[in-house]
């Protein structure tokens, strides 16, 4: 009986050790595990706390090529934005065995982007279903509004676009509590690949339609932003060829020089340049 208690009387003492921060030193310091250093790590100026995942603002980017009433409309969807995905990659890799013998090991030969979830909430004219509609019909015209044999747009039924035509950039801001931003994702030639089924029931009386659309897109940067001064400079993750701001181009708020407010709170974050 005693040797059984032996090791859960050393478990008990070693917890208790690291709730009360009681370690080798007097002071706790030289613990294996110390709660205040572990919450002076997180405060440290490269670190500087966790990133909630409720700060983003989504931002979309249309080509000159797209339908007027996308370009039109597609900055009411930066404010209607509920939630989204940020993206990942996998690197693919193919078997190899060494002198044709023993153990495999992997080696690259390409990458894959994940495609990400965006939802929307709905409004009550209908514009986020309309404007995917009208995206969705330009990348290959399913309307048979027309019938069999008519066109819509020039296009037969069923006939897929030019990518011009639909080809959008996607920029997905994390923010600080000072709603600053911290990370921009930036993804190259996106578009919806899959719009969702809105649900309607008599008892969700109590909430709001929310409309989910899946993204693909070719590849994607990660750029680490300015916080704080606008003379800060932004170190890029890798180091990524981001274009420069054009003014032609949906704004999240007020833009002025290399600086632009995210529209929420109207603080400056700094762009790339």
């Amino acid at each position: 009986m005693p040797s059984r208690l032996g090791p859960i009387f050393g478990t008990a003492v070693g917890i208790a050790d690291i709730l009360l921060n009681r370690g080798r030193g007097p002071s706790g310091n030289d613990a294996r595990f110390s709660l205040n250093k572990f919450k002076a790590k997180l405060n440290d100026s490269n670190i500087n706390g966790l990133w909630q995942p409720s700060r983003f603002v989504v931002r979309i980017l249309p080509r000159e090529g797209t339908s007027s009433y996308v370009r039109k409309n597609i900055e009411n969807l930066s404010f209607l934005c509920n939630s989204a995905a940020l993206p990942g990659i996998q690197i693919i890799t193919s078997d190899h065995r060494r002198q044709n013998m023993g153990t495999f090991d992997r080696r690259p030969f390409g990458a894959m982007v994940t495609d990400i979830p965006l939802t929307f909430f709905v409004d009550q004219r209908g514009m986020v279903q309309s404007l995917f509609n009208n995206w969705t019909n330009s990348i290959i015209n399913y309307s048979y509004a027309n019938g069999e044999h008519g066109k819509e747009n020039g296009r037969g039924l069923f006939e897929v676009g030019y990518r011009e035509e639909y080809l959008c950039d996607v920029d997905i801001y994390c923010l600080d509590v000072k709603q600053e931003n911290i990370l921009r994702y930036h993804l190259y030639e996106a578009f919806p690949m899959q719009v969702g089924d809105v649900t309607a029931a008599w008892a969700e009386g109590d909430s709001f339609g929310v409309l989910p659309v899946q993204f693909t897109f070719r590849t994607y940067d990660v750029q680490s932003e300015a916080v704080g001064t606008e003379s800060s400079e932004s170190n890029s993750i890798p180091a990524a060829k981001i274009d420069k701001v054009d003014k032609t181009k949906p704004s999240l708020g007020t833009t002025k020089g290399g600086t632009a407010s995210t529209g929420i709170g109207g603080r400056p974050i700094t762009l790339p340049t």
